[in-house]
């Protein structure tokens, strides 16, 4: 399973995220109200330091003299004709209280008092206070946040796989149960097992569609049993009466051949049916024992039923055996691949011969017809699609029952262009 996409990957990366989120909107938080209430605090106290000294002033002009303006900071008294002796002259344009000033890549903070007189004459005091340090006090604060934050993502993350185990402990349970079903048609429900949550209602779900498709699989089932006991029934009939008829010393050569022919398509419908049902119940069958099925005599006896349409075309038909072939499958379902195989061979080759060859392990049936375009090789097997579907009759399931019942017994089936303007299908057992 990718990680990225799993439940628990995303909890884990969603309590990382948020702590990471968190940790730094605290730290860029507290350092900003750090350094706004760091530089209050030191903006109110030169102010009132100046007030102090500049109250003292107005009652005292002897003070200048006697006291510096503040022991902390640079103080400077002033009147505005002598302003440019003493300030640069931007100072003047300060109103009353704090500033935050650059000067010369330093940051200072500036108090200004200009509401006493001396001698009824204006006296501006002014305190200037450098704070550029302040932002080096920062980096052991950050170093703390730094570390903090270290200790949050780590908390943040054994939090989060708890988080996740216990979040996902009835997710991880209910997939247990369902890969412990076992292929019995009635399975045991799950909703029971969970409580009323959001786990509860998908093991509700499930069972839902379970008990559906259990109903699908009854139902199908015993359709199944119905068609096979209601088919066999008339065709057993039909075989009967054609043994009943050929038995009659009377009958001609013409009528014995046309009673042939329907016990040929009898057998075929009985065969074609038993295969049917073993695929609808995705049942192999095999011959017990050593029993063999030799393709060899089911060709012959299809080519037999062939007959009739053979005649009115100019198409030949050649069986070549390189090998005695025998197979291990009921003869039902060989005669059933092969009928479709030569019977395609024989429906799309308008002139020309259909070449039969059995080799030791495997059939080639070779056509001389229409053939196919490259493109149209992988679509032979998918169901209803059929070669030329304007001029061609069928509902294009033959090759489609053929490759079920190859993968049903695990033999291997192809189908390419051939030397000629026709296909060649290759029938390899195993």
């Amino acid at each position: 399973m990718n990680f990225r996409s799993s439940i628990k990957s995303r909890i884990i990366i969603g309590f990382l995220a948020f702590s990471t989120l968190l940790t730094t909107v605290f730290a860029i938080s507290s350092i900003t109200i750090r350094q706004s209430l760091q530089t209050d605090l030191i903006a109110q106290t030169i102010q009132e330091d100046l007030d102090a000294y500049m109250l003292r002033v107005s009652g005292n002009p002897q003070v200048i003299s006697e006291e510096p303006v503040s022991n902390n900071v640079v103080g400077i008294i002033t009147t505005p004709d002598n302003f440019h002796l003493d300030l640069p002259l931007h100072y003047a344009d300060l109103d009353e209280g704090t500033h935050v000033l650059q000067e010369d890549s330093k940051t200072y903070i500036v108090a200004v008092n200009k509401r006493h007189q001396v001698d009824d004459q204006p006296v501006w005091g002014y305190i200037k206070y450098d704070i550029s340090h302040m932002g080096q006090n920062n980096q052991p604060l950050l170093m703390a946040f730094a570390l903090m934050f270290l200790v949050f993502l780590l908390l943040a993350y054994l939090l989060a796989i708890y988080v996740s185990k216990k979040a996902l402990k009835p997710l991880s349970k209910l997939a247990a149960k369902l890969e412990n079903l076992s292929n019995d048609i009635h399975i045991e429900p799950l909703a029971p097992h969970f409580h009323e949550d959001e786990v509860g209602q998908i093991a509700k779900a499930l069972d839902a569609y379970a008990q559906k498709l259990t109903d699908y699989v009854i139902r199908d089932k015993e359709f199944n049993a119905d068609v096979s006991h209601e088919l066999r029934t008339p065709l057993t009939v039909i075989r009967s009466t054609v043994e009943l008829i050929k038995s009659n010393p009377k009958i001609t050569t013409k009528e014995l051949d046309r009673i042939n022919r329907i016990e040929r398509a009898a057998k075929q419908s009985s065969e074609l049916t038993e295969t049917l049902l073993l695929l609808a119940r995705e049942e192999r069958k095999e011959h017990p024992g050593h029993e063999r099925t030799q393709p060899g005599l089911i060709i012959r006896s299809i080519l037999e039923g062939f007959e009739p349409t053979l005649k009115l075309k100019p198409v030949k038909t050649k069986i070549t055996e390189n090998d005695w072939l025998q197979v291990k499958a009921p003869e039902s379902v060989v005669s059933v691949v092969l009928s479709n195989l030569i019977g395609n061979a024989i429906k799309y080759t308008t002139e020309g011969t259909v070449h039969i060859i059995l080799n030791k392990d495997h059939i080639i049936v070779e056509d001389e017809g229409i053939g196919v375009n490259e493109s149209e090789l992988p679509k032979l097997f998918d169901r209803h699609y059929r070669v030329g579907k304007s001029n061609s009759k069928g509902s294009g399931l033959g090759l489609a029952i053929v490759k079920r019942l190859c993968d049903l017994y695990n033999w291997d089936i192809e189908i390419k262009r051939n030397n000629t303007t026709g296909l060649s299908a290759k029938l390899t057992f195993r």
